[in-house]
């Protein structure tokens, strides 16, 4: 809702283009603009007005950017769900923005019987609302009046000036009326229209201006005046707990119940969900209960709803920490995320929503709520413990003893805190060290420390990355001391619950290797390749698991060939006459079935291929390294290719 055209001193060729064709009113200073035919809206009446149609209102274009087959007007926003073409009026078209500004326009408190002469710019409106000294004619005495008074005062009055005294006081407070009237008008137009810091500045102004123009005598005397002010702040209230401000919106919900009326239901309902939000249950339960103990509110609908709704949240919360105590974080989690769809800056459903994360090992999800709980409550302790465990738990050792550090200095008589930081030092330590021993092959030490950092951990969820950190070195020290079985079973468990950790993948594999079952890891290889096809490591894994089945499944020349490994060339051949005598095929008896005749003739081809291998330094090396025969004509094709490029090369002289 914009400003009422009857108060635009300007003519109507400025004045004409910003006029709301949903109210009827000039544009607020937040205007909206539809970007396919620049008509300008209210900031509060299009989004209305999208709600039910996507249409302009006056000329019914579709605005819905989706159906935009030009996209020449990339300019939008999300409106209720969806895009539009519309776009602020400041940015879309800053000039015509600016011609806005310029508007003149006259106080708008004079519709309600305010006496003001102020006329000025539109983007000055607010600020002459909200001035100190406008409409100061309207509220009473001066202070120069007031100590005149007072110096009169000292002096008997007459009868006479008894009676112009009470006529005055009379018409200042009805004044003071008008004036605080026309704010909270103009105060509630900012409200509906969401423009909530104009509305709070308005009623705060409103609430100054009766204040100070007034004593008790004038609320004895004048009761619309009390009832006025309780208004302004129960409504103030309800903009405060728009806006956030929580605790504000409590104490003006005090001073309506506890010093103006008791017997307004709304301040009672706005306090306990102000309350609600600061995640006080408590305290919300108990304002509840004083207003349920006002005689004319027993039996009050709204505060007995709004009381049962309370008591299932308290019965929720004290679920969730029984749940976090007995370590059951799934269901915890689903609890504390049931309080923050009630209350989602609530720093105790917070907290209890990132322990929960915490116990799951869900590190990176605990981060974003510590995150906001540190946001609202910057010093809070239990925030930062639990912030410093999440990064603990990421690997980040050093940042999280440090976050436990700040907690610990915030709340130096938390034993729990005390507990996990001395904990959490132990562990940083223990690490070390253990990498160190790995450093030097003392992997038995090595383990023996790693398992105590398992131990020492609390909590340590399979899911975190230091779960995986201490179980995978484990693996390894367990890997190098050839216990292949605990190295497996220590990558088990951290795959079980991170099954795309490679760094595990690969100690799994050397371990399967250990246990002479390169095929098994094969399959897991090929099976893993599947999803990450551009992993150098598993592609490496793949080549040493091929190798390792192809050497496991080659022919053992040195026994076919009935030779020590380190036969000389001149002994291979020898080995190799005598040998050829017991496999060629003619010197098979006569009666000599086919297939021994086949078996013989193969051994006699394999005879031949071992000779060849072993009789040749490069291809011998090769086959010492583990080549099988195919592997080895290759790499000898590539050699032979490398060198007859080179020799190539050497024909050009320069």
């Amino acid at each position: 809702m914009g400003l009422d055209v009857g108060l635009i001193q300007s003519h109507e060729r400025h004045y004409g283009t910003f006029v709301c064709a949903i109210c009827q009113n000039m544009v607020d200073l937040e205007a909206l603009v539809t970007t396919k035919c620049s008509h300008v809206y209210c900031s509060s009446c299009l989004p209305f007005w999208l709600e039910k149609s996507s249409t302009c209102p006056t000329c019914n274009q579709d605005l819905l950017y989706a159906n935009d087959s030009s996209q020449h007007h990339s300019a939008s926003m999300q409106i209720q769900g969806h895009q539009f073409l519309v776009q602020s009026l400041a940015k879309s078209q800053p000039l015509a923005y600016r011609l806005l500004k310029t508007v003149l326009v006259e106080c708008p408190l004079t519709k309600q019987g305010v006496i003001c002469d102020w006329k000025g710019d539109y983007s000055d409106l607010q600020s002459h609302l909200l001035s100190s000294t406008a409409h100061s004619n309207a509220t009473g005495r001066s202070f120069h009046e007031t100590s005149e008074a007072k110096e009169a005062a000292a002096v008997a009055p007459t009868p006479m000036e008894i009676e112009d005294e009470n006529r005055d006081k009379s018409h200042r407070s009805k004044e003071t009326l008008t004036l605080a009237v026309s704010l909270k008008e103009q105060a509630n137009g900012q409200f509906e229209s969401q423009h909530y810091k104009e509305a709070l500045s308005l009623y705060s102004k409103a609430i100054s201006v009766i204040e100070n123009a007034t004593d008790k005598n004038d609320f004895n005397e004048h009761p619309e005046l009390s009832s006025l002010l309780a208004t302004l702040y129960s409504n103030r209230a309800a903009t405060n707990l728009q806006v956030g401000e929580y605790a504000s919106c409590i104490n003006d919900c005090e001073t309506v119940y506890q010093r103006l009326d008791p017997c307004n239901s709304k301040v009672y309902i706005r306090a306990s969900r102000a309350s609600l939000q600061l995640g006080d249950l408590r305290q919300a339960q108990v304002i509840l209960q004083r207003g349920l103990d006002v005689p004319s509110l027993s039996t009050n609908s709204l505060l007995k709803k709004e009381q049962r709704q309370i008591s299932e949240l308290i019965l929720a919360e004290k679920r969730g920490q029984e749940e976090l105590t007995t370590q059951q974080y799934a269901t915890a989690k689903g609890t504390f995320g049931h309080l923050l769809k009630a209350a989602p800056s609530a720093v105790p459903f917070l907290l209890g929503a990132a322990r929960a994360d915490l116990g799951l090992g869900l590190t990176d999800s605990a981060l974003r709520l510590t995150k906001r709980i540190l946001m609202i409550h910057p010093r809070s302790p239990m925030g930062c413990w639990v912030r410093g465990q999440a990064l603990f738990l990421m690997g980040e050792a050093e940042t999280g003893i440090k976050m436990m550090q700040e907690a610990l200095r915030l709340d130096p008589d938390s034993e729990e805190i005390k507990r996990s930081f001395r904990s959490s030092k132990k562990v940083k330590s223990w690490m070390k060290e253990a990498k160190q021993k790995m450093f030097v092959r003392a992997f038995a030490e090595a383990v023996d420390l790693l398992t105590s950092c398992i131990d020492q951990c609390d909590p340590l969820p399979p899911k975190s990355a230091l779960f995986a950190l201490l179980h995978t070195d484990r693996a390894e020290a367990f890997l190098r001391l050839k216990e292949y079985s605990k190295a497996l079973k220590d990558c088990a468990v951290v795959l079980y619950a991170q099954e795309d950790n490679i760094p595990t993948w690969l100690i799994k594999f050397q371990a399967l290797h250990g246990l002479d079952q390169s095929e098994t890891a094969m399959d897991e290889i090929k099976h893993l390749l599947q999803r990450f096809e551009q992993d150098d490591r598993l592609r490496k894994a793949y080549e040493r698991a091929d190798f390792l089945i192809r050497k496991k499944r080659r022919v053992d020349y040195y026994q076919l060939l009935d030779v020590p490994k380190i036969a000389s060339a001149m002994e291979i051949k020898k080995a190799y006459k005598r040998r050829s005598l017991d496999f060629h095929p003619d010197r098979l008896p006569p009666g000599s079935s086919p297939e021994q005749q086949q078996e013989a003739q193969q051994k006699f081809q394999l005879l031949g291929e071992g000779l060849e291998i072993l009789c040749d330094d490069f291809q011998r090396k090769l086959y010492d390294e583990g080549y099988d025969a195919a592997a080895i004509r290759e790499r000898v094709e590539a050699a032979n290719q490398a060198a007859h490029r080179h020799r190539g090369y050497n024909h050009y002289h320069h």
